[in-house]
C-alpha cells in the first residue's frame, strides 16, 4: 500500500509576536529610556504623568498615521501643521465670531481644513509636480489663512468647548487618547486589511508595476492626501479645544514631529514599507523623550535638536538596512 502523506499544516503567525519581533530594537530602547528617566526623576512613572504623555502624543500619533500613508507612496505632506492651525482658527472664529453651535462649527472646520488635503491630492494626482513643492506651497497658504481669519490675534472660545480636548472618559482616560485609539484602529484596518491598503503599498513599492496591474494611481494618491488632510483637521479641532483659543501659530512645525515618528517607527523613506503600529510606537518614543526633557528642565530648543538627530539617525539606519539587503 502506498503511504498517504499528511498535508503540511501551515502555522499562522501571531501578529502580536510579529509586532514585537519587528520593533524589538525600539521597544528595548524605550524600556531603557524609561528606566533611566525613572531613576533620575521618580515622578516619571506616576500614572498622572503617563496619562499626560499619552495625551501629548495623541496629536503626533494621529498626524503620523496620515504621514505614514504619504511616505509609503513615496510622498510627504508638509502642510499638516498649517492645516492644524487653519482648522483651529476657523473653528474658533465660527464659534465666537459667527455664533455657531459647537457641533456645526466643528463639522464646518473639519471640512475647511480637509480641503487642503483634497487640494494636495487633486494636484498631485493630475500633475507631475513633486509632493514636496505642492505641500510646501499649501503649508504657506494655510498658515497665511490662519492670520487672515484671526487678523493676527487670538480668538477665545467658550470654556465649555474645552471639554472636547480636556475631558476624560469615565474620569480616567483623556479624550484625546480615546480619539487616538479609535483612529489607530480605523487606520490599522484600512492599511492592513483592505484593497486600498494593498494599493498603497503597491504604488510605493513600484509605481509603474502598480499601473500595469490596473491600480488607479490617481485615485489612490488623491485619497491618501485627502485622509492626511482630514486627520490634520481633526488635530486642529483637538488643539482648539485643549487651549480654548484659535491662534495663528497653532500647529507650527508639527508636521516634522509626524515625520520623526514615521521614520523612528521604521517607515522607509523610499516608500513601499511601514506599519501604522510602528508609527504609533515612534510617536510614543518621541513623547517619552519630550516629557523627560521637560521634567529634567532641559530647554525646548534642545528638544528640536534631539528631533533633528532622531530623523537623521532613523533615515541613516534605513539606508544601511537597504544597502545590506542589496549586498546579500
Amino acid at each position: 500500500m502506498n503511504r498517504v502523506e499528511k498535508p503540511e499544516v501551515i502555522k499562522k503567525s501571531n501578529p502580536v509576536i510579529n509586532y514585537f519581533n519587528n520593533n524589538k530594537g525600539m521597544l528595548i530602547g524605550l524600556l531603557v529610556v524609561c528606566v533611566v528617566i525613572s531613576i533620575l526623576e521618580p515622578n516619571f512613572l506616576k500614572s498622572k504623568n503617563l496619562l499626560n504623555i499619552m495625551r501629548s502624543i495623541s496629536i503626533t500619533g494621529i498626524l503620523g498615521f496620515g504621514m505614514t500613508l504619504c511616505i509609503i507612496i513615496n510622498g510627504i505632506d508638509l502642510a499638516q501643521g498649517s492645516v492644524i492651525g487653519f482648522t483651529s482658527c476657523l473653528c474658533a472664529w465660527l464659534i465666537t465670531n459667527v455664533g455657531m453651535p459647537f457641533p456645526v462649527a466643528v463639522l464646518l472646520a473639519l471640512c475647511g481644513g480637509s480641503l487642503f488635503g483634497v487640494f494636495n491630492g487633486a494636484l498631485l494626482s493630475t500633475t507631475a509636480l513633486p509632493p514636496f513643492v505642492v505641500t510646501l506651497a499649501t503649508q504657506l497658504i494655510a498658515r497665511g489663512g490662519c492670520y487672515v481669519i484671526t487678523r493676527g490675534n487670538m480668538i477665545n472660545v467658550a470654556p465649555e468647548f474645552g471639554e472636547l480636548g480636556n475631558g476624560y472618559l469615565f474620569g480616567v482616560i483623556p479624550l484625546p487618547v480615546l480619539y487616538l485609539i479609535i483612529i489607530f484602529i480605523i487606520m490599522f484596518l484600512l492599511l492592513g486589511h483592505t484593497k486600498f491598503g494593498r494599493c498603497v503599498y503597491a504604488i510605493g513599492g513600484n509605481k509603474e508595476a502598480a499601473r500595469f496591474t490596473g491600480i488607479n494611481i490617481k485615485k489612490v494618491t488623491w485619497s491618501v492626501y485627502a485622509i492626511s488632510g482630514l486627520l490634520a483637521a481633526v488635530c486642529g479641532i483637538i488643539s482648539c479645544s485643549r487651549i480654548t483659543t484659535g491662534q495663528p501659530t497653532t500647529g507650527n512645525a508639527m508636521e516634522f514631529d509626524a515625520v520623526a515618528a514615521c521614520y523612528l517607527g521604521g517607515i522607509s523613506y523610499l516608500g513601499g514599507e511601514g506599519r501604522i503600529g510602528s508609527t504609533l510606537l515612534g510617536a510614543i518614543v518621541l513623547g517619552v523623550i519630550a516629557n523627560a526633557m521637560s521634567m529634567l528642565q532641559i530647554p525646548w530648543y534642545v528638544q528640536n535638536i534631539t528631533k533633528g538627530c532622531i530623523i537623521l539617525i532613523a533615515v541613516y539606519a534605513d539606508v544601511v538596512r537597504k544597502e545590506r539587503g542589496k549586498s546579500k
